[in-house]
């Protein structure tokens, strides 16, 4: 048998996903893709690609996907094998799908997926998380760990397989990431406040040409302003010739009216109602991003 090919994102989605897919499929690779290249064409697949929490590509074997940004797109897509649903998470998607018995072991890992990805979280889960919501920000590309971190995705999926959460978490390379989550929790706050200001209940938070610093996860900047209803995280993209800009809805603070997944869209990104990312020329980035700022601070769910 052919053994087919898993195209994701390195988060706690994409490793639950590749977890539930590696038990129902003959799977030989995991590959990392970014949605940005999804979009501007620079991905090539064939039939034995899995797209798994990233927008549809024609000729794909199989695609599931849970965003809203992707929903307006399913009368292009036709008919595909796979589910398109718009639920918590991807995870969720693929649970569903294939309603297989052999998925139960992992139930409480695709419940933490669903609630990290949808940010269904107290405050406590943000700054003393536990169990599964831990390693999710682990996993987090925005927590700021980053080296090796192909190595420790692909691994784990393999070892959550064999031993409770709890194992999990002593294990050395699982540790030293969820130490420094912990304990450089203040130091992120810090860092945060530095480069932080709010405009009309819109949090803005600069991080363009500012030093990795502080690992930490991207829910806390909630807890800091709660007078905010969304952020709107800015960095340089890779290179220097874009700016990626992160939007949220607060996850505590839930009166921000905005389809973030389609305002995201209209500027060349894409995401959920509460949570998404685009990335804009840096030449472009001023103009388009004081039109960003004026629909968030209109609060139009238009």
């Amino acid at each position: 048998m052919e053994r087919k090919r898993i195209l994701t994102r390195g988060d706690m989605d994409g490793l639950a996903c590749s977890v539930l897919l590696t038990e129902v499929e003959s799977i030989g690779e995991i590959r990392f893709v970014h949605p940005k290249d999804v979009q501007d064409g620079k991905i090539e697949v064939d039939e034995k690609d899995i797209i798994v929490n990233l927008p549809y590509l024609e000729g794909c074997g199989m695609w599931f996907d849970h965003h809203v940004s992707e929903e307006r797109r399913l009368a292009d897509i036709g008919e595909f094998n796979g589910r398109f649903a718009v639920a918590p998470s991807a995870a969720r998607v693929i649970w569903d799908h294939y309603a297989r018995p052999e998925f139960e072991r992992f139930r409480e890992l695709v419940e933490a997926t669903d609630k990290i990805d949808s940010a269904n979280l107290t405050p406590n889960e943000v700054t003393d998380p536990k169990g599964w919501i831990l390693l999710a920000y682990t996993l987090d590309p925005r927590t700021g760990l980053g080296p090796e971190f192909q190595r420790y995705f692909r691994w784990l999926v393999e070892y959550v397989k064999e031993v409770p959460i709890l194992r999990v978490l002593n294990h050395p390379e699982v540790l030293k990431r969820a130490t420094r989550v912990t304990e450089e929790l203040d130091a992120h706050r810090d860092r945060i406040r530095e480069h932080t200001r709010v405009e009309d209940g819109v949090i803005i938070t600069d991080f363009r040409n500012v030093p990795p610093g502080a690992v930490g996860n991207r829910y806390v900047v909630y807890t800091l302003y709660p007078e905010g209803n969304v952020e709107v995280r800015i960095f340089m993209g890779k290179g220097g010739k874009s700016v990626v800009a992160a939007v949220g809805h607060s996850i505590f603070n839930r009166t921000c009216r905005v389809n973030i997944g389609e305002l995201m869209a209209h500027y060349g990104g894409g995401g959920h109602f509460g949570a998404g990312t685009c990335q804009i020329k840096t030449s472009e980035f001023d103009e388009k991003f004081d039109e960003i700022l004026t629909a968030l601070k209109e609060n139009d769910p238009s």
